[in-house]
């Protein structure tokens, strides 16, 4: 029914524009032909226009690296016929301008000592206007002056900081140091921006119920203009099983006069702590020093605090039983 109604509207329209007048088909006919024409004689005239043109730079000097950002587009003004201006128009659309830096520049930036340089854009205008049409004029453009501003490439030797979060299963403990080979890096970029760089980091490793040594790779984290050789190190560290120890441990008094003797209570303390299993053997009483000091005693303290002056490097969780002393002052007699 609604295929039906539409094909009767269709037919009603042409009964009534086409048929009973025909002038109308001919008057159209004439206006797309006169506007065709009229657009072709357009486009055959000399335009002056202005353009704008996408632009990628290239060919930088190789010792210094871009510290800002240079115009991504020129506004042109050209004249040329409107067929060389439509043509050029698409065209520029989808392909850049390429502006070559050193050639440009007659490689003045490249043998400079200079960090900041400003070149008129009139003397660029024969280059540019080569990459356009020999059909096209090129009268100015802007911005009508170009800034490149660059600094030094420069390097240096860093320390690799590992950046690690580990979890380890429980009663284990890294057990030595994190060893990173090689363990410094060179690093290549700007001079102002290595000069605040103190360390290369690497990225940031994570282990989850760590049991056992470790050993892989990690890559030094990025940065931007900034090169770092070698990209990748070795990281490894132990992972060892811990057991609690115990040790008796005389305790020293530092600072007593020579016409006194003090007697601690109790003279040894109990030392817990937790150890690896393969160093468990190695603990000795002696690898540990504790004291006391008499400037309690002079300040009338009762009980003195035991201080843990030296212990193993490779255990942890000392605790001292117990914490305090008391003490007896007897004076020797002439």
């Amino acid at each position: 029914m609604k295929t039906n109604w539409a094909y009767k509207v269709v037919k009603y329209l042409k009964k009534v524009y086409f048929r009973n007048d025909k002038r109308v088909v001919a008057y159209l006919v004439c206006v797309v032909i006169a506007t065709f024409f009229w657009f072709l004689n357009a486009l055959n005239k000399t335009y002056t226009v202005d353009m704008l043109v996408p632009v990628s730079y290239s060919n930088f000097p190789v010792n210094k690296t871009l510290a800002n950002k240079p115009p991504d587009q020129f506004d042109l003004k050209v004249k040329a016929h409107g067929f060389t201006i439509l043509r050029h128009r698409f065209s520029l659309f989808f392909i850049p301008l390429e502006f070559n830096v050193n050639d440009m520049t007659n490689n003045r930036m490249k043998e400079s000592p200079k960090s900041s340089f400003a070149f008129p854009a009139r003397q660029f205008l024969t280059e540019i206007s080569y990459q356009l049409s020999n059909d096209m004029e090129l009268l100015s453009m802007s911005p009508d002056t170009l800034f490149f501003k660059f600094d030094q490439i420069g390097q240096k030797r860093l320390k690799v900081k590992p950046q690690l979060k580990v979890n380890l299963k429980k009663q284990y403990q890294i057990s030595g140091d994190i060893q990173s080979a090689p363990d410094s890096v060179t690093v290549f970029g700007p001079q102002s921006v290595i000069d605040t760089l103190q360390f290369a980091y690497t990225e940031t490793l994570r282990f989850n119920d760590a049991h056992q040594p470790v050993q892989t790779k990690a890559g030094i984290s990025t940065m931007k203009d900034i090169f770092f050789e070698p990209q990748q190190i070795e990281l490894s560290f132990p992972v060892e099983e811990y057991t609690e120890a115990q040790q008796l441990v005389p305790v020293m008094l530092t600072g007593q006069p020579d016409n006194l003797t003090v007697k601690l209570f109790p003279p040894k303390v109990k030392v817990t702590f937790q150890v690896s299993l393969s160093r468990f053997s190695e603990i000795k009483p002696e690898d540990f020093k504790l004291t006391v000091s008499y400037n309690d005693i002079i300040e009338g303290k009762l009980r003195l605090k035991i201080e843990a002056e030296k212990t193993p490097a490779f255990i942890y969780s000392l605790k001292i039983a117990p914490e305090e002393l008391e003490y007896l002052i007897e004076e020797l007699t002439p």
